[in-house]
């Protein structure tokens, strides 16, 4: 088989590996399409704190199974799959209590352990999730972006009538505007300065209002009214990001920090804002199993399925995976591009049929 290996900070390789075999337990999944996603671009850059090469990173990724042992009797050879790629210890009170995300001992597909840009993916078959059959390879492979959604609309209690701003229409901001709409929220606002996202968010139906103009502030605060937004949602990561965020907020208001900043980095706040105002500012690291279910709900319904599809800005062979994280990272007009292991020759190269 062929896994694409980072073997050096911005270097990666095509190397030939054995197919694996299952132990009691396991499955080995036949990954088809593998997404590449803003914190694989920060491990090829050598700028996570965790993750160094040699290594294969990724951790969006749907497939098929190949081969199983194990007591579990919904997952059949040939099953259309996910798995969730977040590995708790199992055994902390933590993982006990539904909260295996925050495991001190979790391991975490494609930064501190092996992740999916490979054929073959030896995988803990409890942590298999069955797709509907019929459903699309190119979206049940954005099913970890919808799980992050999933998990951050639980984190704030989204309510439906809720005003929602988003900062960053990035493709974690716009999955989270997805879900906010599911969710039933009353108006989504996202903020965002780059020209091409603006407008692909606007095709999506979003309000979307570029915080560098005179009139951002007024323009956000007439969608909810003047009253200030129920949620928030900071993704970039900045500063004057985050002070948005702060400052559109309503009172009793809950805002969620999804960007991780920049290690050593840290925010300054006006925590006066948050105490007179009652104000809520919670974390969210990666997401649990459940959510990961619920997502797969999601796309088996269909019901998001058209709109996560729009995600989808380019596909590349496996064999052309240093093509294609150059692409990832420098062409602002890409949301997500995906890597195809399907066994074929050089070629087939650049924007997915009917995408971006």
């Amino acid at each position: 088989m062929k896994k694409l290996v980072l073997t050096d900070f911005k270097k990666v390789e095509i190397v030939e590996d054995a197919v694996p075999k299952p132990a009691f337990g396991e499955a080995v999944v036949r990954i088809r399409y593998a997404g590449i996603c803003g914190s694989d671009l920060h491990v090829y850059a050598g700028s996570h704190p965790y993750a160094k090469p040699p290594m294969v990173m990724g951790h969006e990724a749907c497939g098929t199974v190949c081969a199983i042992d194990s007591d579990r009797e919904d997952i059949r050879t040939g099953d259309k799959v996910c798995f969730h790629t977040v590995e708790p210890c199992g055994s902390c009170e933590e993982r006990c209590s539904g909260r295996e995300n925050l495991c001190s001992s979790v391991k975490i597909m494609g930064t501190n352990m092996d992740g999916v840009f490979t054929q073959y993916k030896l995988v803990d078959a409890a942590r298999l999730i069955k797709f509907n059959e019929g459903v699309d390879d190119q979206v049940a492979a954005l099913v970890e972006p919808l799980t992050v959604a999933v998990h951050n609309i639980r984190r704030a209690g989204l309510q439906p009538g809720d005003h929602v701003f988003i900062s960053g229409a990035g493709p974690i901001g716009l999955v989270i505007g997805m879900m906010a709409r599911l969710s039933g929220a009353a108006g989504v606002v996202l903020a965002e300065i780059d020209q091409t996202r603006i407008g692909i968010a606007r095709e999506m139906g979003f309000h979307v209002f570029n915080p560098e103009e005179e009139n951002f502030s007024a323009a956000c605060m007439e969608i909810c009214g003047g009253a200030g937004f129920d949620k928030a949602y900071e993704i970039t990561s900045v500063q004057s990001s985050f002070d948005r965020c702060v400052s559109l907020l309503k009172r009793g208001g809950v805002m969620i920090q999804v960007g991780m900043p920049p290690a050593g980095k840290m925010f300054d706040l006006d925590i006066n804002k948050i105490i007179y105002r009652e104000c809520d500012i919670r974390g969210v690291r990666h997401h649990t199993m459940f959510d990961m279910q619920r997502a797969v709900r999601i796309i088996d319904s269909g019901v998001l399925n058209d709109q996560l599809k729009k995600l989808v800005s380019a596909v590349y062979p496996l064999e052309e995976g240093a093509a294609a994280f150059r692409r990832a990272g420098t062409d602002r007009s890409v949301l997500r591009v995906l890597l195809d292991l399907e066994e074929r020759g050089a070629g087939g190269t650049g924007p997915a049929a009917g995408a971006r």
